[in-house]
């Protein structure tokens, strides 16, 4: 496993090292807009902040590299290297998730010591709720990703992934930070999340041995999962409608992009002779 680990690292050590260098960038970008808004550097209140556009920026950057590797067919050679397809699947987890949260939580609480120190109580709970958050982001991703096979279909599902996620999560996000929730329900929370997010990953790991090469070219490569995506599709978009208007209304968009995934997915043929 360690192996398989230090294989892969050596492979996208490039893209790695240019991951970091966006990290750093992009805090000296958010400390520099803060600074310049209201005078002071990011700190306290500005933590959770920091922390989030952070993760986001990273875990983006993660995601381009894990899709390039299936335009390189990097996958495909990593595997001949006497390399398991579970072993590949932890390696991207370590450096495509872990690392990129660690080293986001590392720059955020490093910048908080040393510009605010009083502040590094809050920048300790913001940085445990946006890391719970986005390893639940990332577990997820990653299972469609495993799941759909074209590469653009990856991206749209990534994509999609990406509104209904942020949209759902951000007013608990919100709620966590407040200093009114309590730390027992805060830890219960956080708990729960890496929970979820532990399960998602377990399920990728299982699956990864069951999805096989000559799918790659299939919407969904596991036929079983061809209806949970579709249902899943339409009460995610039922979920973060907003409540105002009327019946139709609600229905419309997601009857509409259901349609659209189930034609993705099943492939119906039609034929209009009679």
């Amino acid at each position: 496993m360690l192996r398989a680990i230090k294989i892969y690292g050596k492979m996208k050590a490039p893209q790695l090292i240019l991951i970091a260098f966006l990290g750093v960038a992009a805090s000296a970008i958010i400390i520099g807009t803060s600074f310049i808004d209201s005078g002071t550097a990011a700190g306290g209140n500005d933590a959770s902040e920091l922390s989030r556009q952070l993760m986001i920026i990273l875990q983006l950057a993660a995601l381009l590299s894990f899709y390039n590797d299936k335009t390189r067919h990097l996958d495909a050679w990593l595997v001949t290297q006497s390399m398991s397809r579970r072993q590949l699947l932890l390696s991207k987890m370590f450096w495509l998730i872990i690392a990129p949260i660690a080293f986001a939580v590392f720059i955020d609480l490093f910048l908080t010591i040393t510009i605010q120190p009083s502040d590094w109580t809050h920048a300790v709970r913001s940085n445990i709720i946006n890391g719970a958050f986005s390893l639940l982001f990332a577990s997820l991703v990653l299972g469609v990703s495993l799941v759909i096979g074209p590469i653009w279909q990856k991206v749209a599902g990534s994509m999609y992934l990406i509104i209904v996620f942020e949209t759902i999560t951000h007013t608990s996000a919100d709620q966590m930070l407040s200093k009114q929730y309590f730390i027992n329900d805060l830890m219960t929370s956080v708990l729960a999340i890496i929970g979820i997010s532990l399960v998602a990953l377990a399920i990728s790991y299982y699956l990864v041995e069951h999805v096989g090469v000559d799918t790659e070219d299939e919407p969904v490569r596991l036929s079983y999962l061809k209806w949970p995506l579709v249902i899943f599709v339409f009460v995610s978009l039922i979920l973060q409608l907003n409540a105002a208007g009327g019946l139709l209304d609600k229905l419309l968009l997601p009857v509409i992009l259901s349609i659209t995934t189930f034609v993705f997915v099943f492939k119906p043929k039609l034929s209009w002779e009679r």
